[in-house]
């Protein structure tokens, strides 16, 4: 074997290898975002369990915050700012955006506290209320960079996302109802 037909045979496999990694991520985009998030299940506000990506993520255009039922500090008020974007979602008919609040105390927020919780702010059926066990919820809250100690150190924040074009947007808790809305509608636009 020559140094010349064994350089061409290392550049044809580097070659083929290169184009089946290309290959490999176009025909399974979601591998990835499925494997960053995970299927780790997490509990709704009405007991049902679900695999966080297959489940909540996959597919929607999605805006997430962080809150537990107890805070008497900024959750409320973060939690109120959603009622009025969905509100305002509905005014203008944009349907495909589903709203995910995640407790940050799992150990404290059963679902029927984020039923509770959920039922005073007039949560509607694509508005997820998710708690589980601390070791999932903690995995997630990590995966969206949202890992704190003590529940009252949570970020306030909303991450938008359109999981479909993989494009995601973080606002601060004080963003205006109609500029986060108009983020939204972007989102689904994209679609």
């Amino acid at each position: 074997m020559t140094l010349r037909s064994l350089l061409s045979g290392i550049v044809l496999l580097t070659l083929l290898f290169m184009s089946s990694l290309t290959q490999a991520e176009d025909e399974h985009p979601t591998s990835a975002a499925r494997n960053w998030f995970s299927d780790r299940p997490l509990v709704t506000r009405n007991g049902e369990t679900l695999a966080f990506y297959s489940d909540v993520l996959k597919d929607q255009v999605v805006l997430i915050n962080f809150m537990f039922t107890h805070c008497d500090g900024a959750c409320p008020l973060s939690t109120q700012k959603l009622q009025q974007v969905q509100q305002q979602l509905r005014e203008r008919s944009v349907e495909s955006v589903r709203l995910v609040s995640i407790s940050v105390d799992p150990q404290q927020d059963t679902p029927q506290r984020m039923q509770e919780f959920a039922e005073r702010y007039g949560a509607g059926p694509d508005w997820l209320f998710l708690t589980g066990e601390k070791q999932d919820v903690d995995f997630v809250l990590g995966r969206l960079g949202q890992s704190t100690p003590k529940p009252e150190d949570h970020q306030t924040l909303y991450l938008l996302g359109n999981l479909k074009t993989g494009r995601w947007v973080k606002m601060l808790g004080f963003t205006p109802v109609e500029q986060i809305v108009a983020q939204l509608q972007e989102l689904v636009s994209e679609s």
